[in-house]
């Protein structure tokens, strides 16, 4: 006899019947489309997860396996693996003819979980295009939470395909029927991750219509200036300039992925992860979208991850997208320029960095001419940006280059390059540089030398010609 059900599983059954009946005209055939993944522990959390990826493999007409691993951890050795997976076949059978009775369609799996068979490395074997977890799956370890996190967690975190965590199935259900819009929050910078992250979201929202918000957490440096201050309280804060600076970054930055968000600019005064909860909280999101590297082992616990405390911790549904890797053995790609960054103090040595800093470029592409000034020292700002102006080559309205102009104050020269190279999500960084080394670059205090050991972008160094 079946036990009752719960009143959420009815509410899940009324939800994936209004599906159903908005989807008999689709065709729901396996087609050659990638297939979405979807992990069961057999909970609640679990089921709700699954009527999420019926909903999204129906509207894109994708096939769907419900996956089970008896040890996604990899902790057991071969017997005790054995007996799980012995327990849960008729598990895994009963909870597909529950979910095939509420009018889910898909393929089962029941897989081993030893380090290469587990939920993840299945979703790269299928050529998965998602994988879709309940939020409070905890696996073969039922019940436990371990250093490095429970099993969705896990999942998401280290795995290199997108990773859905779903705690509430009902706005993406919604959604994948067309029925309504779905309001999403996404995390940026002006990282690779950002950029597999607006990548993914830009292809997600061809599904449905998305309400976007985008969220960008500020560093404040300690110096003054026009990259942010502190005020008389100590709490941080954006001077104007900046923050207009930094929305219309970001704005081109999601029109590049044909994104249309509305910007959310805010200086940190926390860890960044609750900012980012509580920015997408109160823009009532119900998907936040982040991307992520995938630290394997126990590299997760050497590296602090924003990722791994939004998925523990936002009450909303996450989306983690990875920066995918270069496949081990494969030849890397030659890199295309199309956005360089290079600053000058007007000195002959950084004015031979320009001319390199175009020539670098592919057709069409824009450079962010820069020029950082101390502060407190008065300059008319329309002198400095007509002395720049002067030094952009005669040729480069014929090949097609944008050049935006720029002019900071900030006494910390190299931070404030790094610092607009990220924003102008530049693809190199060109500057100019004596030559000096050893301890004449230690007594001369190098702004090459700052911006190399800071930088996150590549650098190209041009040294001053000899005379």
């Amino acid at each position: 006899m079946c036990a009752p059900q719960s009143p959420s599983i009815l509410n899940l059954r009324q939800t994936i019947e209004r599906v159903n009946l908005t989807t008999l005209k689709m065709n729901t055939s396996i087609t050659t489309a990638n297939p979405i993944i979807c992990g069961t522990d057999f909970s609640e959390s679990a089921a709700q997860a699954a009527a999420v990826a019926d909903a999204l493999a129906r509207h894109l007409q994708a096939p769907l396996f419900l996956v089970c691993s008896a040890d996604e951890r990899g902790d057991f050795p071969e017997n005790i693996r054995t007996r799980l997976m012995n327990e849960d076949r008729p598990r895994l059978a009963q909870e597909a003819e529950r979910l095939r009775s509420l009018g889910l369609t898909f393929n089962e799996e029941l897989i081993g979980g030893v380090p290469d068979h587990g939920v993840r490395d299945f979703a790269v074997r299928k050529g998965a295009q998602l994988v879709i977890v309940g939020a409070s799956g905890t696996g073969s370890m039922r019940g436990s939470r371990w250093l490095l996190g429970n099993v969705a967690e896990r999942i998401a975190e280290t795995s290199s395909v997108p990773t859905l965590v779903v705690r509430a199935a009902e706005p993406l259900v919604a959604w994948a029927r067309g029925e309504r819009p779905l309001q999403v929050f996404i995390a940026v910078d002006f990282t690779s991750t950002a950029e597999a992250a607006l990548r993914w979201l830009a292809q997600w929202q061809q599904i449905g219509l998305c309400r976007i918000t985008l969220g960008y957490i500020h560093q404040i440096p300690e110096v003054r200036g026009e990259l942010g201050g502190v005020n008389g309280l100590g709490s941080a804060k954006l001077v104007p300039y900046l923050r207009k600076s930094l929305e219309e970054d970001l704005r081109e930055k999601a029109h590049q992925w044909g994104v249309k968000a509305t910007i959310r600019v805010e200086p940190r005064t926390a860890r960044v992860d609750s900012h980012l909860i509580s920015l997408a909280t109160q823009a009532g999101a119900e998907l936040l979208v982040l991307g992520a590297h995938q630290w394997q082992n126990l590299e997760r616990v050497w590296h602090a991850s924003i990722s791994r405390r939004i998925l523990h911790d936002a009450p909303m549904n996450v989306a983690c997208v990875p920066v995918s890797p270069l496949a081990q053995g494969t030849a890397a790609l030659i890199p295309t320029f199309r956005r360089v960054l290079v600053a000058t103090d007007f000195s002959e040595c950084a004015g031979h960095a320009v001319p390199y800093a175009y020539s670098a470029l592919a057709r069409q592409g824009a450079v962010c001419l820069v020029h950082v000034a101390q502060p407190g020292v008065t300059h008319e700002k329309s002198e400095v940006e007509a002395r720049l102006r002067k030094l952009i080559p005669a040729e480069a309205d014929a090949r097609g280059v944008v050049t935006d102009v720029r002019i900071l104050e900030n006494g910390d020269v190299g931070l404030a390059i790094c610092e607009t190279a990220e924003r102008f999500g530049a693809d190199l960084v060109c500057i100019g540089s004596h030559g000096y080394s050893g301890l004449a670059a230690a007594v001369m205090g190098s702004v090459a030398q700052a911006v190399i050991s800071r930088s996150s972008r590549p650098v190209l160094l041009v040294q001053s010609p000899s005379p």
